[in-house]
């Protein structure tokens, strides 16, 4: 019995030691990288400063932000890859904290907008964000710290069935891939019941899930091929973006 639980405990921690090892490979194989142009939108300039350490942060070069946005990015996804959208967002007057999380996967992290708020003690008005799993994890932080913020904004995904907003007064907003017509995916259709009646979901017409960021590879598959560029995808989302923040500015949360 001894020699059998020698053995076995020993197999089961190289069975360990080799799962892990094959999701290290797999994740750098499959991870998004940021393109040259998300790379070359990381300099700092006399509209926006740019801060790369624990926390990958994009703020206007002058005046004190009034209003924080705590981004959760995509599974697997470089979040470096977000940077043209977000200066662009610093440079209105936004405060940009893009979140890097445990191999890249928001899920092993939900809770990691805590450590944001508390670094940045000056901003009393926080938003999260998040894409895809990141916009996930973002939905499960704001059902559990409605009071600590004043809204969600979701790109491309849904909160969990288990912390639905649908009885929220918190102010949500869903940016997303649609058809040219306008249409969101059926799946997106099937989880309004997890966003309050009042949410507010602006589509991205003829747009896919990894346009929102500025990413080479990746292991995601999308559902249709893009049918407007990269720019112009990110033009729409810069725009819903700056709208959605305004409104919640103003909602007095």
């Amino acid at each position: 019995m001894k020699r059998f639980l020698k053995y076995g405990l020993g197999g089961l921690a190289m069975l360990l030691v080799l799962l892990t090892g094959g999701f290290y490979v797999w994740g750098e194989m499959s991870l998004a990288r940021p393109t040259a142009a998300a790379l070359a939108a990381m300099q700092s300039d006399d509209q926006v400063t740019v801060e790369d350490g624990k926390y990958l942060s994009f703020r206007p070069a002058t005046g004190e932000p009034a209003l924080g946005v705590i981004f959760y990015p995509g599974a697997n996804c470089d979040i470096r890859g977000y940077a043209p959208v977000f200066r662009r967002l610093a440079s209105r007057g936004y405060l940009v904290v893009d979140v890097q999380m445990p191999r890249n996967f928001a899920i092993f992290a939900p809770d990691r907008a805590d450590d944001v708020r508390a670094a940045w003690p000056n901003i009393r008005r926080w938003v999260i964000a998040g894409h895809s799993m990141g916009g996930a994890m973002a939905g499960y932080y704001a059902f559990h710290h409605q009071k600590d913020l004043a809204g969600l904004i979701i790109w491309d995904s849904y909160p969990p069935e288990q912390d639905s907003l649908a009885d929220s007064d918190l102010p949500v907003w869903h940016i997303h891939r649609a058809t040219l017509a306008g249409a969101a995916p059926e799946k997106f259709e099937g989880m309004r019941k997890l966003f309050p009646v009042s949410s507010i979901w602006v589509p991205v017409p003829g747009g896919i899930h990894m346009y929102f960021g500025s990413f080479d590879g990746g292991g995601y598959k999308e559902q249709w091929t893009p049918k407007i560029s990269r720019e112009t995808q990110q033009d729409i989302v810069v725009t819903a973006m700056l709208n959605a923040l305004q409104a919640i500015a103003a909602s007095g949360r």
